[in-house]
């Protein structure tokens, strides 16, 4: 591998990223498009079970973030979160975990690019098309992760300061106008509804993997991460269904795109519906910013592996990732442009999906070996990781066969990728599961079959003697 793909041997401890600002990115990265953009959807098709609908979708994702955390906490040292999969279930999917992380951040960079267009088209910036600030936000934001990811991280951690504080102040006006009856009924369309809506937030809290991503520009990894994970997770299940109940007190009874806002305006007046506005527009742009740093990470952690071309890691003459940074903006740039909201917020979800079942059944393996070393261990054997796979697979019932069909040809194009950029290794390993499943075999023609080619000499004739 040539110099320029290599990880940054100059990166010392200082120049990395504590856990205050780890768990700024996470919570940057989940508490965005999911509250801002998605929340009103969620009332819109649930009513006021939407608190139930997130409450679910969050749940779902604790328990496979718990599952994470123990596979993750098993990481050898320079190595990324990802790195023990491969170990339990073999590098091909570990490969798909990261894969489908990869795509879950360039999706979500999409996503929430387009979100803060429209909130800046609609309260800012009228004369500015919602897509062209879209892209204005993808580009700052690559340009700024051009630098060292230090200082990424105290602009980041400001950021998500200041939008969670504004968020709180939207809440507390909320909570003052709390009335039953803004909460009646509270199920309008039934389970159905309810369950369909939680798939569609699965996406919001998909951000908490961007602190594994990082790894390797984390300081003590091992304990940052773990802690990092959790606490977002849980912060952000709390802002959303407190930002629910506000939004609900409001007394609108179907939002628009800018839903938070349009709730402020109702709340706290016109300079409410602006300030939460200008929050929203922060949120987005953190959120984006969490997911460009996280998606190149993996990709940097690919090239590494070999996984993927040795082109992707180029860095400037500073060290600086380049590439895998500007391919996140050129893909979201692409989505942007090309693609609609609904279809993008669907494929982030299916892949994220697909990602965390394979975590799901690595953490089972993990339980099943009696969680060897000193890392996170989870009560009760494999219970969680399995009850945490099977509630992330239930969420594609709830998809249309449109978007997971499109979910499943982008991991299918990875897959190819791998297969190519492996194409020995993989060939070996299949002769090799089709050999031990062939000797298991106990029939007349399987023991025939063996007699003639099982014992083969390196270079040396066939053996003709008996088994």
């Amino acid at each position: 591998m040539s110099s320029g793909t290599r990880p940054d041997p100059g990166l010392e401890s200082a120049k990395k990223i504590g856990f205050v600002p780890c768990l700024a990115f996470a919570v940057g990265a989940m508490v965005g498009g999911g509250v801002f953009t998605l929340s009103g959807e969620a009332i819109n098709q649930a009513g006021p079970a939407a608190l139930v609908s997130y409450a679910i979708a969050g749940l779902v994702m604790l328990v496979s973030a718990l599952a994470f955390v123990a596979v993750a906490a098993r990481a050898e040292v320079g190595d990324s979160g990802y790195g023990p999969i491969a170990g339990l279930l073999g590098r091909p999917w570990r490969f798909v975990v990261m894969w489908g992380f990869y795509l879950n951040a360039l999706f979500l960079v999409a996503f929430l690019a387009d979100s803060f267009g429209s909130y800046l088209h609609d309260y800012f910036l009228h004369d500015v098309g919602a897509t062209a600030a879209g892209i204005v936000c993808i580009v700052a934001l690559v340009l700024l992760n051009l630098g060292p990811a230090a200082l990424v991280g105290r602009a980041e951690t400001w950021v998500v300061g200041i939008k969670i504080g504004l968020l709180c102040v939207f809440i507390g006006w909320g909570l003052a106008a709390f009335s039953g009856t803004h909460f009646q009924p509270f199920n309008p369309d039934g389970t159905q509804s309810v369950i369909a809506t939680s798939a569609l937030l699965f996406t919001a809290y998909t951000g908490f993997n961007v602190v594994t991503n990082m790894a390797p520009a984390v300081r003590d990894p091992g304990r940052t991460v773990p802690r990092a994970v959790i606490g977002a997770v849980l912060i952000a299940i709390t802002i959303y269904l407190l930002v629910v109940v506000a939004m609900l007190d409001s007394g609108i009874t179907h939002f628009g795109p800018s839903g938070v806002s349009e709730a402020a305006d109702v709340l706290m007046g016109h300079w409410g519906g602006q300030l939460i506005a200008f929050a929203a527009c922060l949120s987005t742009l953190s959120g984006a910013n969490a997911m460009i740093l996280g998606g190149s990470e993996i990709a940097l952690r690919l090239v590494v592996q070999g996984d993927v071309p040795e082109v992707v890691g180029r860095r400037t003459a500073g060290g600086f990732p380049w590439m895998s940074v500007g391919l996140v903006g050129v893909v979201a740039l692409g989505l942007v442009l090309f693609s609609g909201l609904n279809t993008v917020v669907a494929m982030s979800n299916v892949v994220a999906l697909i990602a965390m079942i394979v975590v799901n059944a690595a953490c089972v393996v993990l339980a099943r070996r009696g969680w060897p070393g000193t890392g996170f261990r989870l009560p009760g054997g494999p219970a969680i990781p399995v009850v945490a796979g099977v509630a992330c697979a239930i969420q594609f019932a709830s998809f249309d066969l449109r978007d997971i069909g499109w979910g499943l040809l982008a991991m299918l194009f990875g897959l190819l990728l791998y297969a190519v950029r492996h194409r020995g290794v993989v060939a070996e390993g299949l002769i090799d599961e089709i050999t031990e499943a062939f000797e298991r075999l106990e029939t007349p023609l399987a023991r025939a079959m063996r007699a003639k080619f099982h014992r083969r000499e390196p270079g040396g004739p066939v053996e003709q003697g008996s088994t």
